[in-house]
C-alpha cells in the first residue's frame, strides 16, 4: 500500500488507521492505492463464493454421518444439527475474512477492535429484539396472527431457547463476517462506504434467493437491513452491534415466538405464532420478517442506533454520522 500522506498518518493510536479510513470516506472515494488490491479482493470474494458451499456441504456431512445429525423432522429444524452447521460456516466465513484482510493489507483491528464491545453487544441485541417483538406485536394488534403458549415444560422451553441463542449469534457472527466485513471492506476500496454499504446490503438478499418462501417484500426488507447493518459497523467503528441486532431480530421471530424465520421453523420455539392474516401483513410462511411491519422495525432500530453510537462512540475515531450524509447530501 502507498505511504500515506503525513496529514492522515495515525497518532500512535492502534486504531487511527479507521479514523484514516473515513477521512477518505468522507471524500467520497476509495483511499489511493486500495483499487488493486479491491479488485484482487473482490477476485477472492467471487473464488470463495462459488467454492463455500460445496466446502461446507463435505464437512457437515461427513459430521452428521459420525453425529447421527438430521437438520429437519417434523416441519421444524433441529438444534443440535444447526449449531454444528454454523459452527462450520462461522469458521469458514473467519477464513475468508482473512483472505480478505491479507489481500487489502489491513489487520484485525477494523472492524473488531473496539472498547466498547460489551455495550454495543447488548444493545444491539436489546435493539434487535425489541424491534422485530414490537413487528409481531403489531401484528397481532391488528388481528393478523394469534400467539399461544407451547406445550412443551417451561424448563425445556428455557433450555431449548438458551440453546438456539447461542446457535442464532453463531449464524449471525458468520453472516456479519462475510458480508459485513468481507464484503463490505473490499467494496469500500472500491466504491467508498456508501457504495459498499449498498452493495453489502444486495450481497445479503441474495445470499437468502434459495430460502423457502422468498418473497418479494422479504427481499427488498433484507436489503434495507443489510444496508442498516453495513451503516452500524462505519457508525460505531466495530462489527459487534451488528452481530448482535442480527442475533436479537433472529431470536425473537423463530425461538422465542415460534414465527417462521427466513422460512423455518426452529425446535423448541417458546410460543406458537399462527398467521391468519394476508402474507403482505404476517409475512406468510417467511414469518413476520416479511411482513411490511418489518420495514418499520428496521427504522426504528435505525433510530436506536443513532442513539447508542452517539453516547458511546470512541471520542479519537472520526466514524460516519448519519446527519453529515444527509448534510452532503442536501447542504
Amino acid at each position: 500500500m502507498s505511504p500515506l500522506p503525513a496529514s492522515l498518518q495515525p497518532c500512535g493510536d492502534p486504531l487511527g488507521w479507521f479514523e484514516v479510513a473515513q477521512q477518505a470516506a468522507d471524500k467520497e472515494e476509495p483511499m489511493q492505492g486500495n483499487i488493486l488490491r479491491g479488485a484482487l479482493g473482490a477476485l477472492v470474494l467471487i473464488v470463495t463464493y462459488w467454492a463455500f458451499d460445496p466446502i461446507e456441504d463435505a464437512i457437515y456431512h461427513h459430521l452428521a454421518l459420525a453425529f447421527g445429525l438430521h437438520m429437519a423432522a417434523d416441519g421444524e429444524m433441529k438444534l443440535l444439527p444447526y449449531a454444528t452447521l454454523m459452527m462450520v460456516r462461522f469458521v469458514l466465513d473467519l477464513a475468508v475474512v482473512g483472505a480478505v484482510l491479507g489481500v487489502l493489507g489491513r489487520g484485525w483491528d477494523f472492524p473488531f477492535r473496539t472498547r466498547r464491545f460489551g455495550i454495543l453487544t447488548v444493545a444491539g441485541f436489546a435493539t434487535g429484539l425489541f424491534v422485530m417483538t414490537g413487528a409481531i406485536l403489531e401484528i397481532l394488534i391488528v388481528g393478523g396472527a394469534t400467539v399461544k403458549g407451547s406445550a412443551q415444560p417451561p424448563t425445556l422451553a428455557a433450555l431449548y431457547g438458551a440453546g438456539w441463542l447461542v446457535s442464532d449469534y453463531l449464524g449471525a457472527a458468520g453472516e456479519e463476517l462475510y458480508g459485513r466485513v468481507a464484503v463490505l471492506l473490499v467494496a469500500q476500496a472500491l466504491l467508498g462506504w456508501r457504495g459498499a454499504a449498498l452493495v453489502s446490503g444486495l450481497m445479503f438478499s441474495v445470499m437468502h434467493l434459495g430460502n423457502p418462501g422468498a418473497s418479494i417484500v422479504w427481499l427488498a426488507r433484507l436489503f434495507v437491513q443489510g444496508v442498516l447493518l453495513a451503516y452500524a459497523v462505519f457508525r460505531t467503528g466495530s462489527v459487534w452491534w451488528s452481530i448482535a441486532y442480527h442475533t436479537g431480530w433472529n431470536w425473537a421471530s423463530a425461538p422465542l415466538f415460534g414465527a417462521a424465520g427466513s422460512g423455518y421453523l426452529d425446535q423448541g420455539h417458546i410460543f406458537d405464532f399462527t398467521p391468519t392474516g394476508a402474507s403482505w401483513l404476517t409475512g406468510g410462511s417467511v414469518g413476520p420478517e416479511g411482513s411490511l411491519f418489518a420495514f418499520v422495525a428496521v427504522l426504528c432500530a435505525l433510530a436506536l442506533l443513532e442513539v447508542v453510537a452517539a453516547r458511546t462512540s470512541d471520542k479519537h475515531l472520526q466514524t460516519v454520522h448519519l446527519k453529515d450524509v444527509w448534510n452532503r447530501k442536501h447542504g
